[in-house]
């Protein structure tokens, strides 16, 4: 697997270790938070957080994987002449609403600046005018704040990866079957946004819930990786 592909995978690994390792203590200290109310309240505030920022990570590993997918295009010469209208459909209608969204980020700024939005659309026409120039990996990558099975879906379909989570499920050699996946990832973002956006849960994730969430994306972000690892070898050769 290309290094840079790799690193996706790498960097995810790192970042969700420290929530293994709070959830283990978490599991140590159980009996001593039984009986202190300020310590079973500490643990279940690291618990609701540790469930979103799974959700930060995963959602930054498609975004990573997406801009390191089109370096490696770009690095073999492929620009938008090579890679078909596919791809310029998603980059013009995603790139237009990545645009929308950064204008609207932009428009809150006290002075007023729209300097990121008028870089991106040079980059956004860039490839129209000039077909050998790549994509704006951005377009590829619309996660809108919630990596859901149909954002998985729309992430691999857009860098034509074809058969969504069924293609990931040989991937990852079955660990995981694609009705699995798509079940997994529906639990885990209704958790998530439970936890995010009323700060409490009904029923509050059990640090071996995390831990079986940890070790889910590690299993789905290496499918992710392998399946994008052979999309490049596919069209750029070994």
């Amino acid at each position: 697997m290309r290094e840079s592909i790799r690193r996706g995978f790498t960097e995810f690994a790192d970042s969700a270790r420290p929530i293994e390792q709070l959830m283990r203590r978490i599991q140590n200290e159980s009996p001593a938070a039984l009986r202190d109310a300020d310590l079973r309240t500490q643990h279940h505030t690291i618990q609701f957080g540790s469930v979103v920022l799974l959700s930060g990570f995963l959602e930054s590993f498609l975004r990573v994987n997406c801009e390191n997918y089109f370096a490696q295009l770009s690095a073999k010469g492929f620009g938008m002449d090579r890679l078909g209208f596919d791809f310029l459909e998603i980059h013009i209608r995603e790139g237009a609403g990545h645009l929308a969204d950064m204008v609207k980020r932009e428009s809150k700024h006290r002075p007023k600046t729209l300097g990121n939005s008028s870089a991106f659309v040079r980059r956004l026409v860039a490839p129209i005018a000039d077909a050998a120039k790549s994509p704006a990996w951005e377009a590829f990558a619309r996660t809108q704040g919630n990596p859901s099975a149909e954002v998985v879906k729309a992430v691999l379909q857009g860098l034509g990866i074809r058969g969504g989570l069924n293609s990931l499920e040989g991937a990852i050699q079955g660990r995981y079957s694609a009705s699995t996946i798509e079940q997994l990832l529906k639990n885990f973002i209704e958790l998530r946004n439970e936890c995010a956006h009323s700060g409490s849960s009904v029923n509050v994730p059990q640090p071996s819930t995390i831990l079986d969430l940890v070790y889910f994306m590690r299993i789905l972000i290496l499918g992710v990786c392998r399946l994008t690892d052979r999309k490049i070898s596919e069209l750029t050769g070994p």
